[in-house]
């Protein structure tokens, strides 16, 4: 008797949480009075989701779609090697620059990165990307270029580490023309969420961004490399003749003009001889300053980052400001030594 009283008791105590939770998250929605679908975001209720969209009639990737605080992101290290191969997959290795150093082409880019995710070879969320797109660069990594996903991902998981307690929606669509293999563009679609459901907006410092009345930012990145010119169409390639950075050799000096002198020097003096022409120093080009860098310690410290992760790891990263390189200069802060 006693424990058939008792399993009701569990019953009773289990519908009525199911309940609450059910009510809770019906009244967030009705406070914040948001239609989050028709914003193009995900519903919220206070946990995690993944939403990949389905491979279209040509086998592309579609979509991805997460909504997550930190503490979601994943524990474990990436798989070291990426096996699938998304439609229109090939790759060349074409050169950059004015050494003749070479490069591969195309990424396979995760809509939706790995630090999110915890997705390494899932196709549905994988497209061809430019490295220039995907990390900023031709080689290795850039993650100061607002033409990179690099720079939104470093920065939006940054945001995530800053804002423990908030959620992160973020929503990536690859934009294709007609039966193109190959996206010609990568749209990233992101806002903040707080316990109750407003949505918060998210600021990258990027001239890409564009905010809409809710807070939502849209950015628009173009897949393209300037040391190549892509067939869309197939996902074939090959090398463009167009410079991929300004040439590093100096400018010869103009010759001096000749000219005669207006007297012949009279044998008694002896003539002067002709000061040599000092070379003209090549100007130096201008440094682009980066549009963010990291300060630690609340932005007390006396040096910026240009990357999280060059920082030490004994850093407080909730405590890390960021600021233009521009404005961390006026301070009177300086670049690390040790980047």
């Amino acid at each position: 008797m006693v424990t058939k009283r008792f399993l009701k008791n569990v019953i009773v105590a289990m519908v009525s949480v199911f309940i609450s939770l059910a009510f809770v998250q019906g009244a967030q929605a009705q406070q914040t009075g948001l239609d989050y679908q028709s914003l193009h975001l995900l519903p919220f209720n206070g946990s995690k989701q993944l939403v990949l969209g389905d491979f279209d009639h040509l086998g592309r990737a579609t979509s991805a779609h997460i909504q997550l605080q930190d503490k979601d992101e994943p524990k474990k290290k990436r798989e070291p090697h990426l096996n699938y191969n998304p439609v229109g997959w090939h790759n060349y290795k074409i050169a950059y620059g004015n050494k003749g150093k070479k490069a591969w082409l195309f990424h396979r880019g995760h809509l939706i990165g790995y630090q999110f995710s915890g997705l390494t070879n899932e196709g549905k969320n994988l497209v061809p990307l430019t490295a220039w797109t995907n990390t900023g660069n031709y080689k290795g990594t850039a993650d100061s270029n607002v033409e990179g996903m690099l720079y939104y991902e470093k920065r939006l998981d940054s945001w995530l580490a800053t804002h423990p307690n908030y959620w992160l929606d973020y929503k990536v669509t690859p934009v294709y023309t007609g039966d193109e293999l190959i996206p010609r563009q990568v749209t990233l679609q992101y806002v903040g969420i707080d316990r109750d459901g407003n949505l918060l907006p998210i600021n990258l410092s990027s001239p890409k961004e564009s905010v809409d009345a809710y807070g939502i930012t849209t950015v628009t990145l173009d897949n393209y490399s300037k040391n190549a010119t892509i067939d869309y169409l197939k996902g074939t390639a090959k090398p463009s003749l167009v410079p991929t950075e300004p040439s590093s050799q100096p400018q010869p000096a103009s010759p001096s003009v000749e000219t005669k002198p207006s007297q012949v020097p009279q044998p008694s003096q002896p003539a002067v001889p002709a000061q040599p022409v000092q070379p003209v120093e090549p100007s130096q080009p201008t440094r682009q300053l980066a549009p963010v860098v990291y300060v630690a310690r609340n932005g007390s410290a006396d040096v910026y980052w240009y990357s999280l992760d060059s920082m030490p790891r004994n850093t407080n990263f909730s405590k890390v400001v960021q600021m233009s390189e521009e404005q961390a200069l006026s301070l009177g802060k300086r670049h690390t030594s040790k980047e």
